[in-house]
């Protein structure tokens, strides 16, 4: 009898089948933490963006008034003012100008930023109430817009004192 050296080919299969679960296992789990960390990701600039506009608007109480009910980056505003040391600005154009500003830098950053970003802010008397809604990146863009919780869209609400 000959004693036999090395691997049948059924087991040589077996083995790589084995390997190719596993390998397709940390796949997946990589494909899901970078889907997470997108996530996060956009969570932060929501947080980053709301935390901003929020100081702003407590700072300059029209701002809320110049921003409406609800914006995006490519909604039409009134004409900016010019202001200078000859020329003052009422409260009103300071804070269109203000936002004018604001959405130009947004719009600049766009491509690192969130995906068709809508801003809703609700004021009252003592409070700010500011949504920020995005369109999630694993999404189509057909998705509505609007500050509410849906399918494919994230959502951040804060609020403020006023």
């Amino acid at each position: 009898m000959r004693l036999q050296h090395g691997f049948s080919l059924v087991e040589v299969l077996v083995t790589l089948l084995v390997l190719k679960v596993g390998l397709l296992g940390v796949l997946s789990a990589q494909i899901l933490a970078v889907k997470q960390v997108q996530d996060a990701l956009q969570r932060t600039q929501a947080v980053a963006l709301a935390s901003g506009l929020l100081s702003d608007i407590q700072s300059n109480r029209q701002l809320a008034a110049a921003i409406g009910p609800q914006f995006t980056l490519t909604s039409e505003l009134p004409p900016v003012s010019v202001c200078n040391h000859v020329v003052s600005c009422t409260a009103e154009q300071l804070a269109v100008n203000q936002l004018t500003s604001w959405i130009n830098v947004q719009q600049s950053a766009a491509a690192a930023g969130l995906i068709e970003p809508t801003f809703c802010v609700q004021q009252t008397v003592d409070a700010i109430e500011l949504r920020i809604s995005w369109l999630q990146r694993a999404f189509a863009a057909d998705v509505p817009a609007g500050c509410q919780l849906a399918a494919g869209r994230g959502l951040l609400q804060v609020q403020g004192e006023g």
